[in-house]
């Protein structure tokens, strides 16, 4: 696959400037492949990176965000798409960083933002590919790194901060306000999932981006 290629030759550029010591980029470990289902693509999700914290499982990491698995996390993948009238086939999932770092660089975001145009550039690229398709990012971390300020999820999902609940007035991020220069709908980690904020607006949020 010719991303896979790029994301390589990448990686090779980044670790030979040698310019982030306190967490460099581990090349023992392979550039990981996006996931694309074998179906119509409707929709994409972008994760951030493939470093989870337990160094024994990134060894088995062998596709984007594990789709290749059965686990947590492909279950709640699987409900935004129920939610959407869509199955994993019609989903194409890709990283923003597509290579591991030594340790997960949630404890060092400055490497993620030193390292972070060439890797947005060729996310950009890959996504050239998939025109007009709806997109969503998991997280906030990788929302931060799209977005200019520092936002939250719940910002989108309009989170009252008195009542705990949300107002109703959902957004997504314009493509003239985020470094993608695509539209996007923020949505929570699996972790963050099982927040009853998260839990309780879940299926508003996706009748909004229905509607969208």
């Amino acid at each position: 696959m010719e991303i896979i290629e790029k994301a390589r030759a990448l990686r090779l550029d980044l670790k030979s400037k040698n310019d982030f010591s306190e967490n460099p980029i581990d090349d023992s470990l392979p550039v990981i492949p996006p996931f694309m289902g074998k179906d119509i693509i409707n929709l994409i999700i972008i994760g951030q990176d493939p470093t989870v914290k337990n160094e024994a499982s990134r060894k088995k990491i062998t596709c984007t965000l594990n789709l290749d698995k059965n686990n947590s996390l492909k279950i709640y993948i699987e409900s935004i798409c129920r939610g959407l009238g869509i199955t994993l086939e019609n989903v194409y999932a890709t990283n923003l960083f597509k290579y591991f770092y030594k340790q997960p660089p949630a404890n060092t975001p400055e490497v993620l933002f030193q390292h972070l145009n060439p890797n947005l550039n060729l996310l950009k690229l890959e996504l050239s590919e998939f025109d007009n398709i709806p997109i969503i990012t998991l997280g906030e971390p990788v929302l931060r790194l799209l977005t200019f300020d520092k936002d939250k999820v719940r910002k989108y999902w309009d989170y009252n901060t008195k009542t705990k609940e949300t107002n109703g007035d959902f957004k997504f991020s314009h493509s003239k306000d985020n470094k993608l220069g695509r539209d996007f709908y923020p949505f929570p980690h699996q972790p963050s999932i099982r927040k009853e904020f998260y839990t309780k607006t879940f299926n508003y949020y996706i009748e909004f981006f229905n509607k969208g």
